[in-house]
């Protein structure tokens, strides 16, 4: 019924399509964080026989003057470590023997030390050969300029699943000391914690160098081998990494913290027939003999570690784009995009948009965009959609990869938004990046923001596509909404010491905050006006630039540029969990609104802290009195109650939707839908769902507000795609009670009007984008409720069904202008449906063979919609063959499987099944994997069996994930027990 979606960063519209009905209805653009490893054994070198075993705690107190990352050190705790393996041979040493027996760690904080501080990393690297099917090794060294902040005689950094073979201390102003006294390495803490014979005075520096080696990883983590198919059709292998947020001490050892900023140089020795790709621009390549090269890169500017990016490679790249800066005449930019050979022509939407886009932000930021060069990578292995590491983008092909021939308009705009988004990166995440992985959202939060709103919304409007860019903005924070509605929701900003731990850091990356980061940087935007924003960020930028910050030190920049008291208002968004319900009571004409934190589940208990929560909400509204129609504001602080007007015959709160909130009108079946906008229709739909779900409305008033709003005379966009997320929620939970099933798809079925949708090219073809996306999600939701009957009813959409298949059995037959590309995924399915049996091998080779990612992507979502059953069992198996189903599109297949009727129960059988196998291999995409499998159950039985499954199974970081599963049973059992009987008899009514 449903089809998730893929994501590069968490939010996001995908490949997969703009709408997901899923088992909440919500718009999600789910996605994943990385995810991190650990192990619990750790390996001792010494140069002494004996080590005294205690714990040292060090005293910090940075003198002033020193770098920005230095100050106000974080008070850190132990918290739950992640459970990757550690390495597998014994670190080496030629300077000292191993300890006879284990040690504690003299440091025992997840946290480095603040003693020291870097500014400059010397990497060099030998790689051999990159054509063993397995367990690629490689050595290297690293030096490391280091500053001595208060004196210690204790060095801790960042090393894990890598051997360390020799350390030495080079001290500038006596290179000829020896002050070693020896080094070990603790997996637990993922670190390598190095012990002086005296301590360093402050204010000495000393170069560390390090000796190691590692095998390329297979968990596309760190520094990983991606494999892909030639042309030729002979087996390729790549070196690439992915370090945020801390995979980089897999790779070499490091001070793997956002705020121990350095320069990065590489050295790198690699087979002749590969080139090499860093973060900066390349400088000289020296023949070695014997078949290796050794490539040679400038310094970076100053950057976190988990920024660094290596591709070590055959690809090839499409003619290399030069721009101006907009800002500085005398500077220009490189755009170079890579991909495999017989993907180039795919590139080149991407690369346009790279090239606007850097003009957007360079004018909106009045900061140039800093480095000589910019380099976007597809990787065919690739977890996570993109990666922003300055100066080096990588990306998953399906999206950066648009072919204008068989990718839909809604690809085409996925590619804008996941580009721009990495762009944004460039400035906000790079060039000031938070300070530590408590407020990830001042990273990922801005991105959006930034990246949609700005970015994607004015490339857009540059190249007059009618991208429903704001619209499509405004249905992912519905998805936001209802995870800040849980119980198991977090702050934006959380407590440095509650955020220690890598898994712990992975959950951070999520909905909260990716979009409701932006949704509240939006609600500010609107509340201050759009010149005091930029104004806002061009100082935040520019009093931090290369540097570290804080939310605090954002809202100081909004503070200067307003003129206004926003660190106060503002702190209550990004400082409290959830989010408020905003009621409305219009007595005589006067107008009273109050505020109570909102809570989904009605049965799940509420702290009095929580219930006791309150926000400074800078309310936009919309009324009516007996002689205007008028918008107007009002800034309700965190007082609970407050009267704001008189002489009204109703009020609709957070006009122009705004603000971050639920609002509840009491007065809802007075308001007049025909003089509002389409947004405020859709706000008014949304907030009618959550409440009927919490329980705040009758079934009544939700289903007369859901028919009022179908019965408009011309609906809008939003506000049609609010109804169908109401229908996509109202089918779900009914969809394992066949009878009320039946009775209630028929309604819904009425309303899509099959019969009428004309399908034709031509038609399709002169549609505005946002009719021809609601034409194809309603066809979607027919196919789920029956596709026979689409067939029977269109006799167009018929035709087109047994020409696709045409195209599949005939290889010199194309469907290119017969088929609207944005209808082909719809028609392809149905055309599967009809014959199953008969089908699935012929698409599973176009599967196999496919160049085209986001043909893949479709293929994928066709053959998971599969009503047999021994269809969809054969689909899970392959997820469990990485030479079938590659390993980054698992979590995305079971999750189709899971999102539709029929393969609810054998996705959460087979999940259950091959849980130890799909845990080991996708630890960061677990919490996708646990909500796909879970949303839509509503019985007791299903929530006793995950209760029993996750009592008993690992969930490693990811607890908060099987909590808001358990809310959301827990919601979908209240509204079975005591709204679903109202609610079919007001639907049948």
């Amino acid at each position: 019924m449903s089809e998730l979606e893929e994501v590069s960063f968490w939010p996001g519209q995908s490949s997969y399509g703009s709408w997901n009905g899923s088992a909440d209805g919500s718009y999600s653009r789910v996605g994943g964080a990385m995810h991190k490893e650990v192990s619990c054994r750790k390996r001792t070198v010494v140069v002494i026989a004996v080590v005294v075993c205690i714990l040292f705690i060090i005293g910090i107190s940075i003198p002033a003057g020193m770098l920005q990352h230095l100050k106000n050190k974080e008070e850190v705790k132990e918290l739950p470590v992640s459970t990757d393996k550690p390495a597998t041979t014994s670190p080496k040493s030629s300077t000292a023997q191993p300890s006879p027996s284990p040690h504690s760690p003299k440091w025992s904080s997840q946290r480095l030390p603040r003693t020291i501080y870097v500014s400059e990393y010397n990497i060099k690297l030998t790689m051999k050969d990159l054509n063993h099917k397995n367990h690629i090794p490689y050595n290297g060294t690293v030096d490391i300029l280091v500053h001595v902040a208060n004196s210690t005689d204790l060095i801790v950094l960042h090393a894990f699943n890598i051997n360390i073979s020799k350390v030495e201390i080079l001290l500038h102003s006596s290179p000829t000391d020896s002050i070693l006294s020896g080094y070990e390495t603790y997996d637990e803490l993922q670190q390598l914690q190095i012990s002086l014979k005296k301590p360093l005075d402050m204010g000495s520096n000393f170069t560390l160098q390090i000796s190691f080696d590692a095998t390329l990883r297979e968990d596309l983590h760190g520094f990983y081998r991606s494999v892909y198919t030639s042309p030729l059709d002979d087996e390729k292998a790549m070196a690439v990494t992915q370090f945020e947020a801390t995979h980089a001490r897999k790779a070499f050892p490091c001070f793997d913290e956002p705020d121990f900023k350095a320069r990065f140089k590489l050295t790198i020795t690699r087979p002749s027939h590969c080139h090499t790709l860093f973060n900066s621009p390349h400088n000289k390549t020296v023949d070695e003999g014997s078949g290796l090269e050794t490539d040679t890169f400038e310094y970076s500017p100053e950057m976190s570690s988990y920024l660094v990016a290596i591709v070590v490679s055959e690809l090839k790249h499409t003619q290399p784009l030069l721009i101006q800066s907009t800002l500085n005449a005398s500077q220009s930019i490189k755009i170079t995009l890579y991909g495999r050979e017989n993907q180039l022509s795919q590139l080149e939407f991407a690369k346009n948009v790279t090239a606007e886009v850097i003009k957007v932000f360079e004018q909106f930021f009045q900061v140039a965009y800093p480095l000589p060069k910019l380099d976007i990578v597809a990787i065919p292995d690739f977890e996570n959609g993109a990666m922003e590491n300055w100066g080096l983008i990588t990306f998953r092909e399906s999206a950066l990869l648009y072919d204008p021939t068989l990718s839909s308009t809604n690809q085409q705009q996925w590619v804008t938004e996941v580009v721009a988004h990495e762009l944004a990166h460039q400035w906000f995440g790079n060039y000031v990046t938070m300070k530590w992985w408590n407020e990830v959202w001042l990273n990922e939060g801005f991105a959006t923001f930034v990246g949609e709103m700005i970015g994607t919304k004015t490339f857009a409007e540059n190249q007059g596509y009618d991208w429903p860019v704001e619209e499509n903005f405004l249905l992912s924070v519905t998805s936001a909404a209802r995870v800040d509605s849980l119980h198991s929701s977090h702050a934006l900003s959380r407590s440095a010491g509650s955020v220690e731990s890598p898994s712990v850091i992975d959950s951070m990356f999520d909905s909260i905050s990716y979009t409701k980061g932006a949704a509240i940087l939006r609600m500010l935007d609107s509340f201050v006006t759009r010149n005091v924003t930029q104004t806002a960020l061009q100082d935040y930028l520019n009093s931090h630039s290369y540097g570290n910050a804080e939310a605090s030190d954002l809202w100081a920049s909004f503070d200067k540029a307003s003129g206004l008291s926003i660190s106060e208002m503002m702190d209550s968004w990004t400082k409290t969990p959830g989010l408020p319900l905003i009621s409305a009571v219009v007595e005589e004409g006067h107008v009273t609104v109050s505020q109570r934190p909102f809570f989904l589940c009605q049965t799940c208990n509420s702290s009095s802290e929580e219930e006791e929560r309150t926000w400074d909400v800078p309310l936009q509204y919309f009324y009516k009195n007996k002689e205007v129609n008028k918008t107007d504001r009002f800034y309700l602080n965190a007082t609970k109650e407050s009267n704001i007007m008189q002489d009204v015959d109703w009020i609709k709160l957070n006009a122009d939707w705004t603000g971050f909130y639920l609002v509840n009108n009491t007065d809802i079946d007075l308001v007049d839908l025909e003089l509002m906008s389409d947004v405020d229709v859709a706000n008014m739909l949304h907030n009618s769902l959550q409440l009927i779900r919490e329980g705040s409305l009758s079934s009544q008033s939700f289903i007369s507000t859901l028919k009022r709003a179908m019965a408009t005379e011309q609906p809008g966009y939003l506000t049609t795609y609010m109804v169908l997320q109401s229908w996509w929620f109202i089918l779900n939970i009914f969809d394992q009670n066949y009878d009320s099933y039946n009775e209630v798809s028929g309604a819904a079925y009425v309303w899509l009007n099959v019969s009428n949708m004309d399908v034709s090219y031509g038609a399709l073809s002169n549609m505005a984008v946002t009719d021809r996306e609601l034409l194809v999600s309603k066809l979607k939701m027919a196919l789920s409720i029956d596709h026979d009957r689409v067939v029977e009813d269109n006799p167009e959409f018929h035709n087109l069904t047994v020409l696709w298949r045409r195209s599949i059995e005939e290889t010199n037959f194309s469907y290119e202008g017969i088929i609207h590309r944005d209808i082909a995924r719809e028609v392809g399915k149905c055309s599967f449906l009809t014959d199953e049996g008969g089908m699935w091998s012929l698409l599973w080779k176009e599967y196999s063979d496919a160049t085209v990612p986001s043909w893949e992507t479709d293929l994928e979502v066709i053959l998971t919609s599969a009503k047999d059953i021994t269809l969809l069992l054969r689909m899970l198996d392959n997820c469990l063959n990485e030479e079938k189903i590659k390993q980054d599109k698992t979590i995305s297949i079971i999750s189709l499987i899971t999102g539709q009727r029929r393969g609810r129960a054998v996705g959460w059988d087979f999940m259950r099944t091959n849980w130890d196998f799909l845990y080991d291999r996708h630890k960061t995409q677990i919490s996708r994997l646990v909500s796909a499998s879970t949303s839509t159950f509503s019985s007791h039985q299903r929530l006793q069996e995950m209760d029993e499954f996750f009592e008993k199974n690992k969930v490693g970081g990811d607890e908060r994930a099987v909590s808001q599963a358990r809310e959301i049973v827990l919601s979908n059992i209240f509204f079975m027990e005591n709204r679903s009987g109202d609610i079919l008899n007001s639907i049948l009514k």
